[in-house]
């Protein structure tokens, strides 16, 4: 069995370092043939990874990413993409096209209309919604309006649909989203953004070097990690943050990100907090067990809108399998239910220092179940979010598709 993956995230980014390196690893384990399609903003590292993935049996065929003029780059990238990847389909005898988001959806559909292979959708968030949500995109635009015909068309049309949670996935079968077009429930298969347990539970020496590092030793760390702006309440997570050192006066706000740290800088002084309370850096993937292990609750706000129905944010797993508790705000996918349902951390319900206030104490009162409360962190994320568990399920989807 044979499958080529398309991504237009580079596979040295974080997020397909977390979401997409983990999985094809694990199938090529599992005895699946992978050849893994991206689309680099840097060559720094490609070489690395080239060699670390001929150790998993997996061919990465690497193209550069077009930044702008924004339509016309990406359009002259989605001919490249279709163009490569049906080569690698031909003459490698691929028989399964598996695109990872919406632009690479493109690429795959028709790559596997022309070869007769069978397409996976594997969706990670409407791309037309998202860009309106986010105020990119105005709804009566063009490119909203070409791009949403495009996803609902993917969608009806794709051999296998992955979505990222079960709200999501009732709602397409469920709702008129489609109109006249129907999909079969069996079609679609849910596989949240899940974690490698192993190496989040990793233990080693480098937290307590950054515990030193940043001088956090006695101080109640609040995480956050990740992009910030557009969809993300940067704003609102430093509300938060200043609410909550009213009730635990040493508490810390650390903020890891590998986007405009000028952004986050901004809005502290925007808010008044002091510079003294946060720390703003980035970290390599490959480090970031060893800087969430320094936390005491992770953080995480995302704008409550439609196309967030669609999310399944990758840092709560990886707080989750560190047996970190959660704050975070509801109608964002199912996490809400998850963190409700298994205790293991509380969820805002509105943006005010009431709820601020009111939230900090209930989660000052979870944690001091300590031991037990991170114990059901790290199951919960083994039961619902584990790698084992994605990786299982897609190589289910292979399967089935293969006969």
């Amino acid at each position: 069995m044979k499958t080529l993956f398309i991504s237009y995230n580079g596979a040295l980014e974080p997020l397909i370092q977390s979401q997409g390196v983990p999985y094809l690893k694990g199938l090529s384990n599992k005895g699946v043939r992978c050849f893994l399609l991206s689309f680099e903003k840097k060559i720094e590292g490609i070489g690395k990874l080239k060699k670390e993935l001929n150790e998993h049996g997996i061919r990465w065929y690497h193209l550069k990413y077009h930044k702008s003029p924004s339509l016309p780059a990406t359009l002259f990238d989605i001919v490249a993409g279709m163009l490569v990847g049906l080569y690698i389909v031909i003459s490698k005898n691929i028989s399964i096209v598996h695109s990872r988001a919406t632009v690479p959806a493109v690429m795959g559909y028709v790559i596997a209309r022309l070869t007769g292979k069978k397409f996976i959708f594997d969706v990670r968030g409407l791309m037309a919604e998202e860009y309106a949500d986010g105020g990119v995109w105005k709804r009566n635009s063009f490119l909203y309006k070409t791009t949403l015909y495009i996803e609902k068309k993917l969608l009806c049309h794709a051999d296998k649909i992955v979505v990222l949670n079960e709200n999501i996935k009732d709602f397409l079968i469920n709702s008129s989203y489609l109109q006249k077009y129907s999909i079969k429930k069996k079609d679609i298969v849910m596989i949240p953004c899940c974690v490698d347990m192993k190496k989040f539970n990793a233990e080693g020496g480098l937290t307590k070097i950054l515990r030193e590092k940043y001088k956090l030793s006695g101080k109640f760390i609040f995480l956050y990690t990740g992009s910030v702006g557009t969809w993300y309440l940067l704003e609102e997570m430093i509300d938060f943050f200043i609410a909550a050192k009213t009730l635990i006066n040493s508490a810390h706000f650390l903020v890891l990100t590998h986007v405009d740290k000028n952004m986050v800088i901004a809005a502290c002084r925007k808010s008044g907090l002091s510079f003294s309370d946060i720390t703003i850096d980035d970290a390599e993937f490959s480090d970031m067990p060893y800087y969430i292990k320094l936390a005491d609750a992770g953080i995480s706000f995302i704008k409550p809108c439609f196309s967030k129905r669609f999310s399944s944010p990758t840092k709560l797993a990886e707080y989750l399998a560190c047996g970190l508790p959660l704050v975070i705000n509801s109608e964002i996918g199912d996490t809400g239910e998850l963190v409700s349902d298994n205790r293991i951390g509380v969820v805002i319900k509105d943006f005010s220092e009431k709820q601020y206030l009111d939230k900090t104490r209930e989660l000052l009162d979870l944690m001091k179940e300590s031991k037990e409360l991170s114990k059901r962190c790290k199951l919960t994320a083994e039961k619902y979010l584990s790698l084992d568990m994605g990786v299982e399920r897609y190589h289910n989807i292979y399967r089935e598709l293969a006969k």
